[in-house]
């Protein structure tokens, strides 16, 4: 049984104090299953291969790692009666159950490729066409319902305002963020964004705040106020630069803590837990996640340019020197995270984010061993990490279970993409350029399934179709549809 959780999921929280604190259930566990405990977090690889309908997903999987059936959140007796009939059904037919697992077609975990296609210029257009029909005019944002921060699609929008003059494109990302900080998603009390929030108009936040995110929508409100001068985003993004140096930053260690959440306790021992009664308070999660940390190296990197705001510097800095030491093996590939030691390594979104932030350090301190080491990083996924029908893998090595089929997915592909853009342009070396062209070359078909994950494909196709400094003009195999 796989049991993948997350340490923000409230519904996780009360599987842990109900299903998994049941004494029978215990020891049904024990008696007929193997049970693995995951973080989506620290092992997002895995993640990726077995969540459904988000956390927490249960997973009753054979020996060899293949799924028998799926559940989320059940309460004891549910989930009891679920244990007592996946193991009779196993125990019944294990003979047919092995002959059809036999049978999986590993070409089942990946994108029907087909034959290699040419990258088209048009999926520009198609992606921004995407976004625009997802973004709500009402409440900002993208989706009539929930509502994510998705940064990334900001991000991509802006790229569109600057490169076609579309003011629309503009407009959404302000609006988003007006939105946004006038709402409950934004925290009035702590700082920071909340994940995301249950309604359209931000309100009935769920109340983590992950790393990532505020790395994210920092870098919105730095790119709008370089855009429009506005003041109101130079206040936004002091305001996350103070929550995430104030809540987040761990001194001791010169990085950058996971997430934020919040949990109700009783305001007096003894006394029931209505509403009038309890009290919140945060908990942090002190695991190191290299990837998130890379992008706030980014933000905080740009925030010393555009804020003048020196200690964003040194502080970007520091950050970037600890994962260095720290979340890199010896054979130069990054671990995803730390804890007291680092962990899994070998995952593409760490190498490509770990390697955006060398060269944005690069481009600000001029240090020659931060392209170097940028380079070494490029140099390593293309030697480990390519699929030979393009791409680059999600996993640099091959494990047990379904991490014996490697991923090439979209919006890795698409941030893999442009850091080899960058760092061709900063080497002059014609290989990255090809690089970045083998990582967009695989997503020929129709992006609108991918909606907003789409978003980092359409920035680095776009800047491809973009020359930039130092590259010559387009071969051959290089031309584009």
């Amino acid at each position: 049984m796989l049991y993948l959780c997350a340490f923000w999921c409230a519904f996780c929280q009360r599987m842990d104090e109900t299903s998994f604190s049941d004494d029978e259930i215990i020891a049904l566990l024990n008696e007929f299953f193997v049970p693995v405990r995951v973080e989506n977090s620290q092992r997002p690889e895995i993640d990726a291969r077995y969540n459904k309908i988000g956390w927490p997903t249960i997973v009753f999987m054979t020996p060899q790692g293949d799924p028998l059936a799926t559940v989320n959140h059940l309460p004891p007796d549910d989930f009891g009666s679920v244990l007592v009939r996946v193991h009779t059904a196993y125990k019944e037919n294990k003979v047919e159950i092995q002959k059809t697992i036999s049978l999986i077609d590993p070409k089942g975990f990946q994108p029907s490729f087909g034959a290699k296609k040419r990258i088209r210029s048009s999926a520009i257009s198609e992606i921004s066409d995407v976004l625009m029909s997802l973004a709500d005019s009402a409440n900002g944002g993208y989706g009539p319902d929930h509502k994510f921060p998705h940064p990334e699609a900001n991000e991509f929008l802006l790229y569109r305002y600057e490169t076609t003059g579309d003011i629309s494109c503009l407009n959404h990302v302000t609006l988003t963020l007006d939105k946004m900080r006038a709402s409950q998603i934004y925290d009035d009390k702590d700082g920071g964004y909340f994940r995301y929030s249950s309604n359209a108009d931000w309100s009935d936040p769920h109340c983590e705040k992950l790393l990532a995110d505020q790395a994210g929508i920092l870098g919105n409100c730095l790119h709008v106020f370089l855009l429009t001068e506005r003041t109101g985003y130079q206040r936004m993004a002091e305001e996350i630069i103070n929550f995430l140096n104030d809540k987040l930053f761990s001194a001791s260690i010169s990085a950058f803590y996971g997430c934020q959440d919040y949990l109700f306790r009783p305001i007096r021992e003894g006394v029931n837990t209505k509403e009038n009664c309890r009290e919140m308070v945060f908990i942090i999660d002190k695991w190191i996640y290299t990837d998130a940390n890379a992008q706030v190296i980014s933000a905080f990197l740009s925030a010393s340019k555009i804020l003048d705001r020196p200690e964003c510097k040194e502080r970007g800095l520091q950050t970037l020197e600890f994962l260095w030491e720290n979340c890199r093996a010896s054979n130069g590939v990054m671990f995803h995270c730390y804890d007291d030691e680092p962990n899994t390594p070998g995952l593409l979104v760490d190498q490509v984010y770990m390697g955006i932030a060398l060269l944005d350090a690069h481009g600000i301190t001029g240090k020659a061993d931060c392209l170097s080491r940028a380079v070494s990083i490029g140099d390593e996924v293309l030697g480990a990490q390519a699929n030979r029908e393009g791409g680059f893998y999600d996993i640099r090595h091959k494990g047990m279970a379904h991490l014996r089929f490697p991923l090439t997915l979209l919006a890795e592909n698409g941030v893999a993409a442009g850091f080899y853009l960058r760092l061709a342009d900063a080497t002059g070396n014609r290989k990255y350029r090809q690089a970045a062209l083998w990582a967009l070359s695989v997503f020929t078909g129709d992006f609108a399934p991918y909606g907003v994950y789409a978003s980092a494909y359409g920035c680095a196709l776009g800047k491809y179709m973009s020359l930039p400094i130092g590259c010559t003009p387009l071969r051959e195999q290089e031309t584009v549809d």
